[in-house]
């Protein structure tokens, strides 16, 4: 539904889907599956190395696998200390004529440290690559079923390749994937005729540094923020049946009034509305030797899959006109 609220002092139209009594086992969790795709990912993935290739090409298995027209955006480019390197980033698409799309993102490459080779980054991000695979793999029935060959909605799947900076963030040594992507996409014309393919992304979700203890996420952007809302009645749902594990909330209600630069910066700039997922603060292993298998919160992984693969059903299932969050703020 579209709702009238007031946030940042402004009066906003934001869709926030409407949620009751929600009960998962329609779609229950896959847990082997997901260990299996996490053991997978969760290894030193620098671009242009041999893990970095496995990693590639798991993950696109995986999406074959799962029915997803697969394809890659490859290119290359000078970075700091390696000189020239190739990026792939990796998309597969449900539903692929449909007039809008559902976009999930993450980033599978690791960050490169001279003095630790062995970095297999587990929260940053192969939990969210996981995660992503997990939701299309416990939601297939319905993907396959009901979902399948809609005209009015798809679904999108798209793992970045170097977010990493090699040597210190900048506007230029970060997000490489995503800024080509994002440009590629906005220079594309839409096979539908209208406008550009970037324009078919109906709301981009990103998620990032996910697998720690205690994780909070807060809403970012105005005209998402009745989405965040979602999940946060979703989580509020499922712990008062007893669905989830422990008592510790994750989706704050309150919005920040900061931002996190990320993959979905190149998107933002071409109007795509965004939805970040990202712990903050960082988790205290991120861009450490921590940042490990031993560390993960498998509670706070079980219950974010269990509210993000409701949350994404209930945003497809629900879907019954096109929906202009680019419009929210205007």
């Amino acid at each position: 539904m579209l709702r009238t609220v007031f946030i940042f002092g402004l009066s906003v139209q934001l869709l926030i889907l409407s949620v009751f009594a929600l009960d998962v086992t329609q779609f229950p969790d896959d847990n082997e599956h997901f260990n299996r795709t996490l053991a997978g990912i969760m290894r030193p993935r620098v671009v242009g190395t041999a893990g970095h290739r496995k990693v590639e090409n798991f993950i696109k298995s995986e999406l074959k696998t799962l029915g997803f027209n697969t394809e890659v955006d490859q290119f290359s480019e000078r970075v700091p200390i390696f000189g020239n390197v190739t990026f792939t980033n990796i998309i597969g698409v449900l539903n692929p004529r449909a007039r809008d799309f559902l976009a999930l993102a993450c980033h599978y490459d690791s960050k490169y440290f001279q003095d630790d080779p062995g970095f297999v980054a587990a929260i940053d991000s192969a939990v969210p690559c996981a995660i992503m695979l997990n939701t299309a793999k416990t939601l297939s029935s319905y993907l396959h079923g009901n979902f399948k060959d809609r005209t009015d909605i798809g679904l999108m799947l798209i793992f970045f390749d170097g977010e990493e900076a090699f040597k210190d963030w900048s506007d230029t040594d970060s997000i490489y994937g995503s800024r080509h992507l994002a440009t590629k996409l906005s220079n594309t014309r839409s096979s539908n005729g209208s406008g550009s393919t970037i324009d078919r992304i109906e709301v981009l979700v990103l998620l990032d540094l996910i697998g720690a203890a205690n994780p909070k996420f807060y809403s970012f952007f105005p005209n998402t923020h009745g989405l965040h809302h979602s999940l946060s009645e979703i989580e509020l749902s499922l712990s008062a049946t007893r669905q989830l594990e422990g008592k510790s909330l994750m989706f704050m209600r309150r919005p920040s009034t900061g931002f996190v630069d990320d993959d979905h910066r190149p998107f933002l700039q071409q109007n795509v509305p965004i939805l970040h997922l990202i712990t903050t603060p960082f988790p205290p292993q991120w861009h450490t030797p921590n940042d490990n298998a031993e560390n993960l919160h498998w509670p706070s992984i079980r219950n974010f899959n269990k509210i993000f693969r409701t949350f994404v059903y209930e945003y497809l299932n629900r879907h019954k006109k096109q929906v202009n969050l680019r419009a929210a703020l205007r």
